[in-house]
């Protein structure tokens, strides 16, 4: 495990999370250019397992709330992150010792990076999700009992907001609602814990992971071929599970709307090569949830859905769909913690309304190859 995060590493991180944020997370290269900045300032940043650290410290989970849209507008200082974690050590009457991520999916992998190069906190290499969700509520934190508050929130204009419910989905709502009345977007922390609560509920080496895919990828040199390469080499060996290409095409239909914050939509893919004769659809909301030929499911949250450029390999997100743009669709088993039936209360297919019981991706997969009809190769 690495013992530090440099500034080379931030890159490679901000990549690796692309790929984990299954088409949302938002787009980190505003935050990869102030965490570089920081990181430079305020020297490397300590990467923490916690199975090494007092099981009776604090940890908390630090990010960012909001349109990251808004975000790449009106800028963080990133003293928002620290003031929102000492904000919740004076609520909480505690100290932290370590931060950690509530998602390593898109600009929350660097959040908790810049906000422990500016604290000089060691950061644990931990997160809530192992890819990007929508809402604050969809973490392993909440599904293994954490309570969520109390939440501090703040943003570039100062002032501290707080919510003290106990009940983890209305501070979701109120900090929906709260985020939109404060501009659009909020540094936020909350779910504090100890690091024996951590160890039990956290999922584990995600942002390690995130920065050797980054640093595979990257090496790939924007080739799409070895950049599926990249993937199925780190992913086979790690906590996640083997990459599954499901096909590759153009895009022919693109359906998108704004509800409540969220980017809701589908798109369809139209199969070249092996794949001439099929076409992929693909329901998202923020991130891609649901991959199916025809009636016939491929994969489905929380299995992570990539969409990537056929020229560069790089993911493409949600909001930066377009018609006819030529992609590979490739999906990744999520880690273990992720797919356990608690998460899959809060994340899986039928907590999206989708009338799908989640299916892994392995399971799919091989059904699938015993439907697809041999296609004898071309020359």
């Amino acid at each position: 495990m690495k013992k530090m995060i440099f500034e080379q590493d931030v890159r490679s991180l901000a990549c690796g999370a692309r790929y984990l944020g299954s088409g949302g997370g938002g787009d980190s290269n505003v935050l990869q250019l102030l965490t570089t900045r920081a990181i430079r300032e305020c020297g490397p940043v300590p990467f923490a397992s916690v199975f090494t650290m007092n099981e009776s410290d604090w940890a908390v989970p630090v990010g960012i709330m909001g349109s990251p849209t808004i975000l790449n507008e009106k800028i963080l200082t990133g003293s928002e992150l620290t003031n929102v974690i000492a904000a919740l050590e004076a609520e909480k009457g505690i100290q932290a010792r370590a931060l950690l991520g509530f998602e390593i999916g898109g600009i929350n992998a660097l959040t908790p990076v810049l906000a422990a190069a500016l604290s000089n906190l060691p950061l644990l290499d931990s997160d809530g999700m192992g890819r990007a969700f929508s809402e604050l509520q969809m973490t392993t934190f909440h599904a293994y009992g954490i309570t969520a508050a109390p939440v501090m929130m703040t943003t570039e204009q100062g002032g501290c907001e707080r919510i003290l419910s106990e009940s983890n989905w209305e501070v979701e709502s109120l900090a929906r609602t709260k985020v939109m009345e404060m501009g659009g977007w909020a540094a936020i922390s909350c779910y504090p814990m100890q690091i024996h609560e951590v160890r039990e509920c956290a999922i584990h080496q995600t942002f390690s992971l995130a920065i050797r895919l980054g640093e595979a990828v990257r090496a790939a040199s924007g080739d799409i071929s070895q950049v599926v390469a990249a993937l199925e080499h780190v992913f086979a060996s790690s906590i996640y599970g083997p990459p599954a290409k499901l096909i590759e095409g153009k895009v022919v239909e693109l359906q998108r709307s704004n509800c409540n914050g969220l980017l809701h939509g589908t798109l369809t893919v139209e199969g070249t090569g092996y794949y001439i004769s099929e076409q992929l659809d693909i329901m998202f909301q923020n991130e891609y949830l649901l991959a199916s030929l025809g009636s016939r499911e491929l994969a489905m949250v929380p299995d992570l859905i990539c969409v990537l450029d056929a020229d560069t390999g790089n993911p493409i997100l949600s909001e930066e769909l377009e018609n006819h743009q030529k992609v590979w669709v490739v999906a990744i088993p999520a880690p273990p913690l992720v797919r356990d039936c608690k998460m899959l209360e809060i994340v899986g297919p039928e907590s999206y309304g989708l009338a799908h019981p989640f299916i892994p991706l392995e399971y799919l997969q091989s059904r699938t190859e015993e439907d697809r009809p041999y296609v004898f190769p071309r020359d």
